[in-house]
């Protein structure tokens, strides 16, 4: 079965709903904080067999991704790679990456 990528209001009830995703990556539990405090994001869930398997925060007046993270049990299998696709397909515009991306090799 296939993600799929939603987007969900960017509050505190959404982002207490991403807690096992963020589990092991408590810095970015702060920023999906800060960015619910501040505003200015919108807030995309990646879904695999009903459960969040993926947060990602997207610039909202423009297709750039601020980041990403994506459960440590779904790692390596190629969902944020759907996941952004998803995301960009939702926008009808290519995700542009962070600076700190960079190319890879």
């Amino acid at each position: 079965m296939p993600i799929s990528a939603e987007s969900h209001p960017l509050s505190p009830e959404q982002a207490a709903t991403f807690d096992q995703v963020l589990r092991d990556d408590p810095q970015y539990r702060k920023k999906l904080d800060a960015a619910v405090a501040a505003g200015g994001k919108r807030l995309f869930a990646a879904h695999f067999n009903g459960k969040r398997v993926a947060v990602a925060l997207v610039e909202e007046d423009r297709p750039e991704l601020d980041w990403v993270v994506v459960h440590p049990a779904t790692r390596g299998r190629g969902v944020g790679k759907d996941f952004l696709r998803l995301i960009g397909q939702q926008l009808g515009a290519i995700l542009a990456m962070p600076r700190e991306c960079g190319p890879t090799r």
